[in-house]
């Protein structure tokens, strides 16, 4: 209990050991970073993709937000950085007083201070203004727990069992959450959610909950609390349990399961069969520890440190782990399955946000992990008839455009996991792009795919809303389905998929050189200033302009990064588009404007897109000016919702100096690093050392592997011997030679004129 005691919180960007030296990477994580603002990202603890993921919540919606200072309770289930609120299930809260009503009180928190919070990877604590201690550390599926209260303090624990995020939305008021008490020692209870982002989605979460002492009394609640009771069920429940005052520490474990209360038992007793707190923590740390220094990074300031290892760390928490230690896990279906040993199961892909930067990553430094990812959507796909869009738990929820489970699965495979039934996922991918049909709930996996094959383009009007930017998001998974299609050697539907890729085309228009909704008639969609984003959305709060999601024309006109030479030769060549994007990146944050947004998924490739007019020097110097003006070590310093670790990816790669801009392609484009030395141990067995020499941030010359090398496109390919090194020579003044000639450039992919 020292370092709580010593309430030793990373607020800003201290990475530096006492010693003078730079901390390594588990030391600059700083877990609060994002927790303020829109970040969505929680402080609480768990395993790279673990199951349980337990922290504090300060909001009954299940966000810990940093300017709270009270904490409702520690729930068990969390996803870092999404848009919309979901689990937060089984809040446990340690409490002092009486229980009178805590189903629905909002009485029933506790105060606290950040001097006395203090949270790394795998491990969390805080003590309350009241005196109580609260420490926990996790496994992939079950966490333990410490509880001290004051001596003289009454001492009971809640477990506000139907408390999850999303409870009292209109969908949920039916939904039926169970309790049981077991003996003198266990708590047990499942609990009915979802509706993530207004979805139709649910899930059941199944737990149980023992502890190291027995417990002097218990009860449950519904609408009123009954001192005694054994068992409840409905809509609002849950359980209390007492214990004699005194000071030794209340230790608690916790397992779950979305399958059974009994596999929740059997993952607890699995993963942590005693009681040896500092043990469990021990291993948290060392996994964390394991991860994390694969990408060992050199240099840089203490701030840009803890915010890159931070970054790294968000990256690294989903998707979820959701098969129980016996292989079983909840189908699409609904039955229970088994897998095969040494196979399992994820959940929770935020597929629209993450195909853009996260799963590259994973595939690099985890490609088998990877690989069984993808093989879980798959599985999806043969239990539910389509890939999932943005699934939560065992099922879908449809949110964001495009199909983007298609470019998560395309960008795994080409950049290095293979070990998963690809042909059974290209057979998925192209029924998803070719077949206009309904899956779960009713839905498509790819709406208005009709029009689409049909006109080549998604009409506005008639209630769609958000026409042009799906036709960009359905144009990028095409391409990236036929790189896919190309490399299983189906040159057939490669070529088929790569002629529907160009349909970003239908809505170029020409005379204003920007990507423009048309209507059903054929014709540009009237009453339209890109300047001013008219016309506005009915519905969206007046933030985005009519024919895009999340985005306007300004955005949307860059995601084209698969032909960016035929985007640009079709705007009017170098001359026309350089001033534009200059224009465009007037300003690096902000909704509601015609700039670049740095929050926004489809902006986040944009930045390279100068690299394709041969002035990599300007991508050099916005790359540069995102790293430092829109990212802090600060509870804010994330620009926008992390969206399960894509906001961070950016600046991730962007710090070293990389960024893996074109869909479905093994390859990435080099921008400028910002650390002297990086090293990248990548899963297959070789490593990536990316040095800088010089000042500045503008590149003067690269070598690879010792040779000379100007291209400004990496093919993961060229990485072929056991070391590799990547060597920037920078500057403080640009080198507008360096990437200018055309074979410098990175590829565009496009089909021949007819």
């Amino acid at each position: 209990m020292n370092k709580l005691l010593a309430g030793l919180l990373l607020i800003s960007a201290a990475a530096i050991a006492e010693d003078g030296a730079p901390l390594g990477p588990y030391d600059a994580v700083n877990p609060f970073i994002g927790t303020a603002a829109d970040g969505n990202t929680f402080p609480g603890v768990s395993l790279p993709f673990g199951m349980l993921q337990w922290g504090p919540d300060t909001r009954a919606d299940g966000w810990y937000h940093h300017a709270d200072r009270t904490i409702r309770g520690f729930s068990l289930t969390h996803i870092s950085g999404a848009g919309c609120p979901i689990y937060a299930d089984v809040p446990i809260l340690p409490w002092t007083g009486e229980v009178t009503d805590p189903g629905s009180s909002p009485d029933y928190a506790l105060a606290f201070s950040h001097g006395r919070e203090q949270a790394h990877p795998g491990y969390y604590a805080v003590e309350f203004d009241n005196g109580v201690k609260t420490e926990l550390t996790v496994t992939a599926r079950a966490g333990i727990g410490r509880f001290v209260f004051p001596a003289d303090a009454a001492r009971t624990l809640l477990i506000k069992v139907s408390d999850s995020a999303n409870v009292d939305d209109a969908k949920r008021k039916a939904d039926t959450s169970a309790v049981e008490v077991r003996g003198t020692d266990t708590i047990v209870g499942s609990v009915h959610s979802g509706g993530f982002c207004g979805s139709d989605s649910q899930y059941v979460l199944y737990f149980a909950l023992t502890f190291a002492r027995p417990f002097a009394s218990a009860g449950t609640w519904t609408a009123t609390v009954s001192p005694g009771s054994t068992s409840a069920a409905g809509h609002k429940v849950g359980a209390y349990v007492s214990f004699p005052r005194g000071a030794e520490p209340i230790v608690a474990k916790v397992g779950v399961s979305f399958v059974s209360i009994s596999n929740a038992l059997a993952n607890l007793q699995a993963e942590i069969p005693g009681w040896d707190f500092e043990a469990v923590h021990a291993a948290a740390k060392a996994r964390w520890t394991d991860l994390l220094e694969r990408v060992h990074a050199d240099g840089g300031t203490p701030e840009q440190r803890t915010i890159f290892y931070t970054g790294l760390y968000h990256m690294l928490l989903s998707p979820n782990l959701f098969n129980d230690g016996n292989g079983e896990y909840i189908g699409f279906d609904g039955k229970v399955r088994r897998l095969a040993p040494g196979g399992a199961q994820y959940a929770n892909f935020s597929d629209w946000d993450t195909y853009r930067n996260v799963v590259q990553f994973h595939a690099l430094l985890l490609p088998e992990q990877t690989s069984q990812m993808m093989q879980s959507l798959i599985r999806d796909a043969e239990e539910s008839g389509w890939l999932p869009r943005w699934p939560v738990a065992n099922d879908v929820s449809y949110v964001m455009g495009g199909d983007s489970p298609a470019l998560l699965i395309a960008e795994a495979h080409a950049f290095g996991a293979r070990s998963f039934a690809a042909r059974t996922a290209l057979d998925f991918m192209l029924k998803g792009a070719t077949q206009p049909g309904t899956g779960p709930h009713g839905q498509s996996q790819r709406p208005g795919l009709a029009e689409y094959l049909s006109r080549g383009y998604i009409p506005v009007g008639d209630g769609n809303e958000t026409g042009a930017s799906v036709t960009l998001e359905y144009a990028s998974a095409d391409f990236a389905i036929s790189r896919f299609a190309a490399a299983l050697d189906d040159q057939a539907n490669a070529a088929k998929l790569l002629r529907s890729a160009q349909n970003w085309r239908n809505l170029l228009d020409a005379e204003t050189g920007f990507i423009r909704p048309r209507t059903s008639d054929g014709k540009f969609l009237g009453d339209w200033d890109p300047d001013h984003l008219m016309p506005r959305h009915k519905n969206w709060d007046q933030v985005d302009q009519l024919g895009f999601e999340e985005g306007s024309a300004w955005q949307y006109t860059w995601m084209i990064p698969h032909n960016y030479a035929g985007l640009f030769a079709a705007l009017g060549g170098e001359q026309k588009v350089v001033p534009k994007l200059d224009k465009f990146f007037q300003k690096l944050s902000g909704w509601a404007v015609p700039t670049f947004t740095v929050t926004n998924e489809p902006d986040f490739c944009a930045p390279y897109a100068y690299v394709w007019t041969g002035n990599s020097w300007k991508t050099q110097e916005v790359v540069d000016r995102v790293r430092r003006e829109t990212f802090t070590a600060k509870p804010d310093g994330l620009p926008g919702n992390d969206d399960l670790g894509a906001t961070s990816g950016v600046y991730v790669w962007n710090a070293l100096g990389l960024y893996p801009v074109i869909p479905g392609v093994g390859g990435l484009v080099l921008g400028t690093p910002m650390f002297s030395r990086a090293t990248v141990q990548m899963g297959n067995g070789r490593t990536l050392e990316i040095l800088s020499r010089g000042e500045g941030v503008y590149v003067q010359s690269v070598k690879l592997n010792g040779s000379t090398y100007d291209s400004t496109w990496l093919p993961l390919d060229v990485l072929s011997a056991k070391e590799n090194r990547l060597e920037f020579l920078l500057g403080a003044q640009p080198n507008k030679t360096w990437g200018a000639h055309r074979a410098s450039l990175p590829p565009s992919f496009d089909v021949p004129a007819r």
